[in-house]
């Protein structure tokens, strides 16, 4: 039971609140979501992000034959062109209702996402007010709420499944659990210390028995996944594009420069770890048993920023850990003045986060950003330039085009790994083994 702020609230408030808070945290960020996203596409109707367009025209490619990671490159798992093709399907050829689709999905996926970590905090902690927090506390980062507009992204799947393997698992339904962690890293590799975490859960609360039926879940997802690229005996070219690339895409970086790109996307909103790692602390301090997975997870994800480091999107795990660390601290604070101080910095640290990716420049952001540039290195020594008969990923995608190349999205991971592996931009079939020892005896030495 959780609230305890009676002193201050009438009581009739705080029951309906205790009995309603999952239902206004669901209502409450569909809203949010929804308004935003809806803003964005009447401003502008066409706006889609290089990568969506990516995604979702690859949907409709591949309705026309195309094979994944072979007509097409990308480093991203295969579950995200699963949905994208039903998507396809769906919208009839039309571009337009498509996108309108996949936007649909990205929203939908996000409500869910944080009505999850609500939840999870919930079955934490068995505090209302503390849950409805933690899950609120996920839009501290504007673009959770402000990037779908902009198309799908297997990142807010990712987030969708990974918080549902995490639940499954904290309330011993380990199969599902496994699968869910599963799905997760199959649209994002990310989503594997997820796996990770869900199978020592597994074997934490229900021994060889519960790690067991957590594997099987997972395993069964990922034959799943696998299995049609092994019957189009496309097996090499899932390895090098999801599993070699993203090696070979790692970008320098010092390690301020890296602290500083945390700060500049997050902005204020940065004030946050400090809260949440706090929350991790007294957790585990409290009963490392029930949440030493919480400490761990958010550690392990902090690890992130020094692999994969692109804007303040990337970061819906460590933030999914730093808002149950933000829920542990209210559901242990010991008088209602402490929780209301950080329900309230929560809040302000959401306003004064949106400040800043939308406010006018302002001084501090201004110096953080000179101070990063002094400190930074470019992401890559050198890259390959971009053939000039290929097309934006806008027109592509628009006008339907099926490019003569696989390399048309250009990113600058793509154009790193092509030229680490000695390929080609203009290439018309990617995913060709490029080393001199074959897949098997290659791996195998990689491996010693």
């Amino acid at each position: 039971m959780g609230s305890g702020s009676r002193a201050s609230i009438p009581s009739r408030w705080t029951d309906r609140f205790e009995q309603h808070w999952l239902g206004l945290l669901f209502a409450g960020s569909a809203v949010l979501v929804t308004v935003a996203t809806i803003v964005q596409v009447v401003h502008e109707p066409f706006r889609i992000h290089d990568d969506s367009a990516l995604f979702q025209h690859a949907g409709w490619y591949i309705l026309q034959g195309a094979t994944p990671y072979v007509d097409f490159w990308d480093l991203k798992p295969p579950l995200i062109y699963a949905v994208t093709t039903v998507l396809a399907f769906l919208s009839g050829g039309n571009m337009m209702v498509l996108h309108l689709l996949s936007i649909g999905v990205a929203v939908a996926s996000v409500v869910v996402g944080v009505t999850l970590v609500g939840l999870l905090t919930y079955r934490l902690t068995a505090h209302e007010f503390a849950s409805f927090v933690a899950g609120a506390t996920m839009f501290v980062v504007p673009s959770l709420y402000g990037f779908p507009a902009a198309g799908l992204r297997p990142k807010y799947l990712a987030l969708l499944f990974g918080g549902a393997g995490l639940l499954l698992a904290v309330t011993d339904r380990p199969a599902l659990s496994g699968a869910a962690a599963a799905t997760s890293a199959g649209f994002w590799q990310l989503g594997g210390p997820i796996a990770a975490l869900v199978l020592a859960i597994g074997f934490q609360r229900g021994r060889s028995r519960g790690l067991a039926r957590t594997i099987a879940g997972g395993a069964l997802v990922t034959v799943g996944v696998v299995a049609p690229f092994v019957a189009a005996n496309a097996t090499v070219p899932l390895f090098l594009e999801t599993v070699l690339a993203p090696i070979y895409g790692v970008e320098r970086y010092t390690v301020s420069g890296r602290l500083l790109d945390l700060v500049l996307s997050l902005g204020y909103g940065a004030l946050l770890i400090p809260i949440g790692v706090y929350g991790w602390v007294r957790g585990i301090a409290l009963d490392w048993r029930r949440y030493w997975w919480v400490g761990a997870g958010g550690s392990l994800y902090s690890l992130q920023i020094f692999l994969e480091m692109q804007g303040a999107i990337e970061l819906v795990f460590p933030l999914l850990f730093l808002s149950i660390g933000v829920g542990l601290v209210i559901a242990t604070a010991r008088t209602p003045r402490r929780r209301s101080i950080v329900a309230g910095t929560v809040a302000l640290l959401a306003v004064a986060s949106l400040y800043w990716v939308g406010g006018p420049v302002t001084p501090i952001k201004t110096e953080v950003e000179e101070t990063h540039e002094a400190v930074s290195v470019s992401n890559y020594e050198t890259l390959p330039e971009k053939p000039d008969e290929i097309e934006s990923m806008q027109t592509i995608y628009w006008e339907k085009r099926q490019p003569e190349s696989c390399h048309y999205r250009l990113g600058q991971k793509q154009r790193e790994y092509a030229q680490r592996t000695g390929g080609s931009l203009t290439q018309a079939e990617c995913g060709r083994w490029p080393f001199e020892d074959p897949p098997r005896e290659w791996l195998t030495d990689r491996i010693r």
